[in-house]
């Protein structure tokens, strides 16, 4: 067959060719649409490492401003901290500076913080390190003020405010710290004080003081301020008992020496007349209710004990036993003499006079026959729960066995007291009721107490102090204990102390008080530490 043209000539299929021109089209489309997407996927990771970058820079800045507004917190607080520790003492006041700062706090003022502390608030730190720097702002307002007759309690929240800086950066950090500050002012109740050893030492003696007698002070889970032993010159221990007398004997007196014959056998119901008081054990009763109890004379035991909801004090003296049975609960009274029983629908106050010595007390039981005795071998409860005595004798007193409340318990010989409201305050005078003839006013634990002897009791001696006889002896001691001397033998005392007597006032309005206006820092308690 024969074609119209020449093979030579002919040319190549014109689909195949347009096909070749189409591949080579796409190849370069895939190209750049690839160039694209990689140009933009590496433009989106240089932008957003850079914003990685400020955002690590940002949070380093931040972190840095956290430690340095914490910084300022710590400084701050330490500054504050070393101020009232150097304050722990008391401050002595005359009684225009106790009118002043009186007045100071009922009008909301600060007077008292500055007069512990010795500065003005607010009070300002500042600190700088590398290129960080903080500077923090203490202030105090007043949040509460208890009033009673003598003495007044302030308690102000403390606010520590810190602002933290990088140089450099225009932002700033932010944080604050609150606590609440306790300041006793006034004739004070001596429980509140831990440990006072009112005599004049030196310095050296003050320093070796503790470690000498082998003396312990528990560190307290919530108040900031460490314990610490505080001595004094001033005499500031009571000499007498007046107070507790006028309310013992619900009479009105100037001096204790106004107490004469006459009147305190009208208080005690006797036949008024000037002959010398009886020696016995009297329950002070009038129309209006029934007030303490007034002992005349040495007693052989007085003995401490619970029996089902009644409290019960157990005297006994050569003259024969008395037994004081009460119940707050019931409202009741059994008053046991030598020679009849009396039965009232009243309890008395719990305030125990005696005029003379006490030369064994402690804690113990009742027998089945009715009587009480004295158990040294076992820790047995013997305060009542919401019962508060107070023991105040002219001569010594001598302590033999445990003195526990009930609602205490110890573990590991360490006290926890969440469930206890009651109160022991146990005072040597030194000093006869009826007179000025002095007496030997000592507190001392007798050689043959237990050798871990457990008392809950504020202990305060005027005349010849305190003393641990006996050997390898060691009293746990809850609560406080305000001596003129202190004598150990080189015995030991662990003291805890009992820090709901800051906090409860009913607790200690028969404890003894300060013979002297005082300032005193009671407690240092943290509320809250926050970021702003």
């Amino acid at each position: 067959m024969k074609f119209p043209y020449s093979p030579k000539i002919r040319g190549s299929p014109t689909p195949v060719s347009r096909k070749k021109r189409r591949n080579k089209g796409a190849t370069a489309l895939v190209s750049v649409f690839l160039f694209i997407i990689f140009s933009t996927l590496g433009l989106n990771m240089l932008y957003f490492t850079g914003i990685y970058l400020r955002i690590s820079a940002y949070k380093k800045n931040s972190t840095l401003l956290d430690y340095a507004s914490e910084n300022g917190i710590k400084h701050g607080f330490n500054h504050l901290l070393g101020l009232l520790t150097q304050s722990s003492f008391p401050v002595l006041l005359s009684q225009e500076d106790l009118e002043k700062l009186w007045i100071d706090a009922l009008n909301q003022g600060s007077g008292t913080v500055e007069k512990l502390i010795g500065q003005t608030p607010p009070l300002q730190t500042e600190q700088d390190w590398e290129n960080l720097e903080w500077k923090s702002t203490t202030d105090f307002s007043l949040e509460r003020m208890e009033e009673n007759e003598d003495y007044f309690k302030a308690v102000y929240r403390t606010r520590i405010l810190s602002e933290g800086k990088i140089d450099h950066f225009k932002h700033t950090g932010t944080s604050s710290f609150e606590a609440s500050l306790g300041i006793f002012t006034g004739h004070l109740p001596l429980p509140s004080i831990p440990f006072l050893v009112d005599k004049k030492l030196e310095p050296e003696q003050k320093e070796n003081f503790a470690e000498k007698n082998n003396i312990t002070l528990t560190p307290s889970q919530k108040n900031l301020l460490p314990p610490q032993l505080v001595y004094s010159e001033e005499n500031l221990l009571p000499k007498d008992a007046l107070p507790q007398l006028q309310k013992a004997l619900r009479i009105k007196l100037f001096s204790p020496f106004d107490l004469s014959n006459r009147i305190l056998r009208a208080a005690l119901g006797l036949e008024e007349s000037n002959a010398p008081i009886p020696e016995g054990v009297y329950l002070i009763r009038d129309d209006l209710g029934l007030g303490g109890i007034y002992v005349q004379g040495d007693l052989e035991e007085m003995v401490l004990a619970i029996e089902e909801e009644f409290q019960v004090v157990s005297f006994l003296s050569d003259l024969g036993c008395w037994i004081l049975k009460f119940s707050p609960q019931k409202s009741q009274t059994i008053f046991i003499t030598p020679e009849e029983i009396h039965h009232f629908d009243l309890y008395p106050r719990g305030i125990i006079i005696v005029n003379g010595k006490i030369q064994s007390l402690g804690g113990g039981m009742m027998e089945p026959s009715g009587r009480a005795i004295l158990v040294t071998e076992e820790e047995i409860p013997s305060i009542l729960q919401d019962v508060s005595l107070t023991i105040v004798s002219s001569g010594r007193i001598t302590l033999t066995s445990h003195l526990i409340h009930q609602g205490v318990s110890w573990m590991d010989k360490v006290p926890y007291i969440k469930y206890s409201k009651s109160q022991l305050n146990i005072f040597a005078a030194g000093q006869d009721f009826q007179g000025n003839a002095a007496t030997e006013g000592k507190i001392v634990i007798d050689e043959d107490s237990p050798q871990d002897l457990k008392i809950q009791a504020s202990l305060t001696a005027s005349g010849k102090g305190f003393s641990i006889e006996g050997e390898s002896k060691t009293v746990h001691l809850l609560g406080s204990i305000q001596v003129s001397d202190y004598s150990s033998h080189e015995n030991a005392l662990n003291l805890t102390h009992d820090e709901k007597l800051l906090e409860m006032n009913e607790l200690t309005q028969d404890a003894p008080r300060m013979a002297k206006p005082v300032l005193f820092l009671s407690f240092f308690k943290p509320i809250e530490w926050k970021e702003l």
